[in-house]
């Protein structure tokens, strides 16, 4: 794979030298299974020669996501084998994978230890943390993260924000249907309610919904 494909967010300017340091891919967090066949990956793009045949289950959604190649790579392997990953919220960083309860989501999410990738599901059905395979993120402040089958570019300050709309209206005993679209009863809350609706078509605030406790 040429280098300039890669899609990673990082805090201060390096050279491809530099860059050649860095993990690419999600599933290089994750313990290769080592196949013995020579081909590309349809599922990250690099050429390995310790990959599998391709074997997709009948619950594979993301074909639009897949890349031309021959076989899956050793290290995507895991991630289509174990269906933990398409059923769960997770975080993959060097220390490996750690699967998440929705109340892990926004603490993660305000401060994300770096490198790493995040998927966050509520369907446990979709196989949307292939958007982020060439996407590992260097940044604490401009990151990717994917929601079920949705791509989504985060920026901290504004999520700030809107964590702290939604817990101020938590308090005033907004439900979670409220974030979305506010209840007649909520108008007293005007200004709130305008806010929420002008938010409630952001994928970031969709997110923060889900995770809000």
């Amino acid at each position: 794979m040429d280098l300039s494909e890669t899609n990673i967010y990082y805090e201060s300017p390096i050279d491809v030298v530099e860059l050649k340091k860095y993990v690419l891919r999600i599933s290089e967090f994750f313990e290769p299974i080592e196949g013995d066949i020579t081909g590309r990956c349809i599922i990250c793009g690099f050429d390995t020669d310790k990959g599998h045949p391709i074997q997709l289950s009948d619950n594979f959604t993301a074909w639009n996501l897949l890349q031309e190649g021959k076989v899956i790579c050793e290290y995507c392997y895991p991630l289509l084998k174990n269906q933990d990953y398409r059923r769960k919220s997770w975080i993959a960083t060097s220390n490996g994978v750690k699967f998440l309860k929705r109340e892990d989501i926004l603490p993660i999410l305000l401060d994300p230890p770096v490198p790493f990738a995040m998927y966050i599901t509520k369907t446990g059905k979709k196989q949307g943390f292939l958007h982020l395979i060439n996407r590992v993120n260097y940044s604490k402040d401009r990151y990717f993260i994917a929601f079920d089958d949705e791509l989504i570019f985060v920026e901290r300050g504004k999520l700030e924000e809107m964590v702290k709309l939604a817990q101020h209206a938590r308090k005033l005993g907004f439900s979670k249907s409220d974030l979305i679209s506010p209840s007649t009863k909520r108008w007293k809350y005007r200004e709130m309610c305008e806010k929420i609706l002008e938010l409630s078509g952001n994928p970031v605030w969709q997110v923060v919904v889900y995770a809000i406790r």
